[in-house]
């Protein structure tokens, strides 16, 4: 295989390693755009937020419903939108160039992931609630596994 626009020749590691990393980002931005798809739908708390506060839903009056629904409405807002982020500049890296998106790619991934995991370890280190934290540290650790392929595989190519 050669570089556009190049009569260099392109290693089949490199070639293995953007493919893998681009799957790697797959992951991270579906599983971001399917958790905030999820929290945009939700009308009232998971079952670990209920944990985590010790009062249900009905509980609660109406203000404090209306805060804890705009939280997540806010949560879902921003991973629905880091994810479809991801997922599109996978789309653009693959008909195109990656170029423009080695740096967007893995800050969007890793930065939003990491942000997410702190939220979700603090719940878990500061309440009785029991939330994702395997899932939030898998989304995070596959991002920053895809952002070492991914700049390994950048390292020799010029103009891939």
């Amino acid at each position: 295989m050669f570089v556009h626009g190049s009569k260099r020749k392109v290693s089949q590691l490199t070639i293995t390693l953007f493919r893998f990393s681009l799957f790697l980002f797959a992951i991270v931005g579906l599983g971001l755009f399917l958790l905030g798809c999820l929290y945009l739908s939700l009308d009232e708390f998971m079952p670990y937020h209920a944990e985590a506060l010790q009062k249900e839903w009905g509980a609660l009056d109406a203000n404090s419903q209306g805060l804890i629904l705009g939280l997540l409405k806010g949560f879902g807002s921003g991973a629905c939108i880091s994810g479809f982020a991801i997922l599109f500049m996978i789309a653009s890296s693959i008909r195109k160039t990656p170029r423009p998106f080695t740096v967007l790619l893995p800050l969007t991934a890793v930065g939003y992931s990491a942000l997410l995991c702190y939220a979700t370890f603090t719940v878990y280190v500061r309440t009785p609630g029991n939330p994702p934290l395997l899932l939030t540290v898998a989304l995070f650790a596959a991002g920053v596994l895809a952002s070492l392929t991914l700049a390994i595989s950048q390292r020799n190519s010029t103009t891939y």
